[in-house]
């Protein structure tokens, strides 16, 4: 009787098993490789429409030691010029150009670059921004801390909210459009994955405004507007990262995180690191 004759398979499972082993890590490399090209020629474009640089930015504010009170008397000083009637409620690119002076009292170092900026404003299509709009916008120039900034965005968006306590969602989503016009928000925070399936590359986006207020809290969304903690949480947050805030944030956190398991080690050292226990403190001898 003749043996039975084995199935291809059965005889080469081997082969199978390596081909495609190695076919599915070829495929991850490609992947990968094909994915960090799209980002980088994603990001290349983002760069050569930025009006500035980062370091255009951080020059600017090191040169011209401008601060937030000062920002924050500007715009009190446009408000009084509206009421006036010396100004409409809405500031063109030459009204700020020409305001920023006045209330320094000086002419700004490197201006030319910040008229950059605010010529991308016009330039994209952007309408004429309200005094609060272009001191939030301009408050990257202040010398005082972060959060002194911070709080500034908020008190500039107060003033013409006749004291209310929230900043309407509409306006945060035009102040965010203008951090990303005006390169703001870090460069690489401005590409955003979109996942594909597992065996194709994924596709890279740029961040809009619209994309990065789908980030806002539910609840925050439901009142209608951001109060100064939920807009400053939300300004720094990993998808809108205003200044680059969010790396500083993130550093801290990964500093106090480090700390505190560095002391529960000294405290109850882990079963490898036996050396690090301490032995019992000897009792008190009579004197």
């Amino acid at each position: 009787m003749a043996m039975p004759v084995r199935k291809h398979l059965a005889n080469n499972w081997g082969w199978y098993l390596l081909g495609g082993t190695v076919g599915s890590l070829g495929n991850y490399l490609y992947c990968s490789f094909a994915t960090s090209k799209r980002r980088d020629a994603l990001l290349k474009v983002v760069e050569s429409r930025m009006p500035v640089n980062a370091d255009e930015l951080l020059e600017l504010r090191s040169t011209n030691d401008v601060r937030t009170r000062q920002l924050l008397d500007m715009q009190a000083a446009l408000l009084d010029c509206r009421r006036r009637g010396a100004v409409s409620g809405e500031l063109s690119q030459r009204d700020l150009v020409e305001a920023l002076p006045r209330a320094l009292g000086r002419e700004l170092v490197e201006g030319y670059a910040l008229e950059r900026m605010l010529a991308a404003v016009s330039e994209s299509g952007g309408k004429p921004m309200r005094a609060s709009h272009a001191v939030a916008s301009l408050m990257f120039l202040s010398v005082d801390s972060v959060d002194e900034r911070l709080r500034g965005v908020f008190a500039a968006y107060r003033h013409e909210l006749d004291g209310g306590g929230r900043v309407p969602l509409a306006q945060v989503r035009e102040l965010v459009g203008t951090l990303l016009l005006t390169g703001q928000v870090p460069l690489e925070k401005r590409a955003k994955e979109r996942p594909r399936p597992f065996y194709l590359p994924n596709e890279w986006e740029e961040l809009t405004a619209d994309e990065a207020m789908q980030h806002v809290q539910p609840e925050d969304e439901q009142s209608g507007g951001l109060d100064e903690a939920a807009l400053k949480r939300f300004l720094c947050s990993d998808c809108v990262c205003i200044w680059g805030e969010c790396y500083r944030l993130a550093e801290e956190a990964e500093r106090k995180k480090a700390a505190e398991q560095a002391e529960r080690d000294r405290l109850n050292p882990p079963w490898w690191a036996f050396w690090r226990s301490k032995p019992p403190a000897a009792p008190p001898t009579a004197a």
